[in-house]
């Protein structure tokens, strides 16, 4: 059965026990008054007829988006009743926000805050049906995962034990991959072939058809690791660790486990079409609120720019923006015109190519506010990794390539954590971390701690 019908009948029987659930309990509440245990009558049930159009949509935005609609072959139910939590949390939230909205339906609380408990109830229990159907279909070959181990010592050794002797968690292993360079390849380890070594890792995952890839090589450098990572995204194949190897990790990571050995499953690094509009629905407000506050110290900002200085205004510069794509970014100009454009950027206040207005306009990124209008252009975005030059990007290893994966941003975490003070290879990993944990809360935490960053001067000069 295919990911669409799947997900297409998950969603039909929540619908289905979700308007038994409320409708079920209309009638309870409705029994409850007759028999005289209430005192008061429910309210006529032309409401609560048109109500589940909103309240229906809105169970399947938050369950979808925490995942319950997911066809992962998860091993444990940790990952399960934390999602359910997760939606208990918000269906409640937003049930209660929603009954406020619309007051004139004046849907009893009785129905409100039954319903979230007993539709998470279902959750859980269509969830446990559908895992366990799940581990049946791997037992008899169906939807396996294909899987090779990197590293040939005793941590790749285990978890090739763990996976072969556990067929219910739906993979096949495929064989083993050597991470020494300097030694001669052994053939066979445990039974299994050793498939090569990783610098021809790109070639093994297309040739044995690989879907998920288990690191087991814990004296890896971050940098083997990072690369490691950026190989597989770039061949569509999952990338897990096994045991705690990793520092670029958050609690927004999947932890699965092969026995009692942890796994953890790295997050891609694009965002659900969910979450991706809703970052885009943030960067347009945003912009657009900043624009409109800010738009008359803007234009005083541009007339002391030109009587400053020799030059325009603005300055446009071309970066690379999402998949490598060039754009031209607009600043306010805090240099004279003489100045090469893709110079080293001044690190100090007494750099002669700063002028006095671009002092001050640095120190506290006022001429970062054009860029509001590359965020509404769609090339940019308020949260992201720096926006970089091109010859800069034309030196990027493998692993630094992933800083394309996402639009450049106005600001991030080396924005927050110290900005220009930073050497560019922590620049690096903080995008990096940002890239592999980004979310809409990430990213308004993000743009809050911004402020004070940017009022105090943080990292500047």
């Amino acid at each position: 059965m295919n990911s669409q019908r799947l997900t297409l009948l998950m969603a039909l029987g929540d619908a289905i026990v979700f308007l038994l659930i409320w409708f079920g309990l209309y009638h309870l509440r409705d029994w409850l008054a007759d028999s005289g245990i209430v005192g008061v009558p429910i309210n006529p049930i032309q409401s609560y007829l048109v109500a589940p159009l909103v309240y229906l949509p809105f169970w399947f935005a938050v369950g979808w988006y925490y995942g319950l609609y997911a066809h992962h072959g998860r091993l444990t139910s940790l990952n399960q009743i934390s999602s359910i939590v997760k939606v208990f949390i918000i269906g409640l939230a937003g049930s209660l926000a929603i009954a406020y909205l619309f007051k004139q339906w004046d849907i009893g609380r009785f129905i409100l805050l039954l319903t979230p408990p007993l539709l998470c109830l279902w959750f859980y229990f269509s969830r446990t049906l559908f895992r366990h159907w799940k581990q049946k279909q791997f037992r008899q070959g169906v939807g396996i995962t294909r899987v090779v181990v990197i590293g040939v010592g005793r941590t790749a050794r285990r978890a090739a034990r763990r996976i072969t002797c556990h067929p219910h968690g739906g993979y096949k292993f495929l064989g083993f991959i050597d991470h020494h360079l300097r030694r001669k390849i052994t053939s066979k380890m445990l039974g299994h072939p050793v498939l090569g070594q990783v610098t021809e890792l790109s070639e093994i995952l297309q040739r044995h058809e690989v879907d998920e890839v288990f690191l087991a090589a814990p004296l890896l450098s971050q940098e083997q690791v990072l690369t490691l990572v950026a190989e597989c995204e770039h061949s569509g194949v999952q990338f897990k660790i096994v045991g705690n190897l990793f520092e670029v990790i958050s609690s927004q990571v999947q932890i699965d486990e092969i026995d009692e050995i942890p796994v953890v499953h790295l997050r891609n690094a694009s965002l659900p079409p969910l979450q991706a509009a809703m970052k885009r629905a943030l960067d347009i407000f945003v912009s657009l609120a900043l624009l409109g506050m800010f738009a008359i110290p803007m234009v005083i900002i541009a007339i002391i720019i030109r009587l400053d200085s020799r030059g325009p205004a603005l300055f446009r510069q071309e970066r690379i923006g999402l998949h490598g794509r060039p754009f031209h970014m607009f600043k306010f100009r805090t240099m004279m015109t003489s100045s090469q454009p893709y110079a080293m950027a001044p690190s100090d206040a007494n750099d002669p190519r700063v002028t006095r207005a671009g002092y001050w306009l640095r120190r506290f990124s006022l001429d970062e506010f054009p860029q509001l209008l590359n965020v509404l252009l769609g090339e940019m975005s308020m949260v992201g990794p720096r926006p970089e030059m091109p010859f800069l990007v034309e030196k990027y290893s493998v692993w630094e390539t992933r800083r394309l994966d996402v639009k450049p941003g106005i600001t991030g975490l080396w924005q927050i954590v110290g900005r220009k003070n930073l050497p560019l290879s922590l620049n690096m990993e903080y995008d990096f971390y940002y890239i592999k944990n980004q979310s809409l809360l990430f990213d308004i935490v993000i743009l809050i701690k911004t402020i004070p960053a940017v009022i105090f001067g943080k990292g500047a000069f």
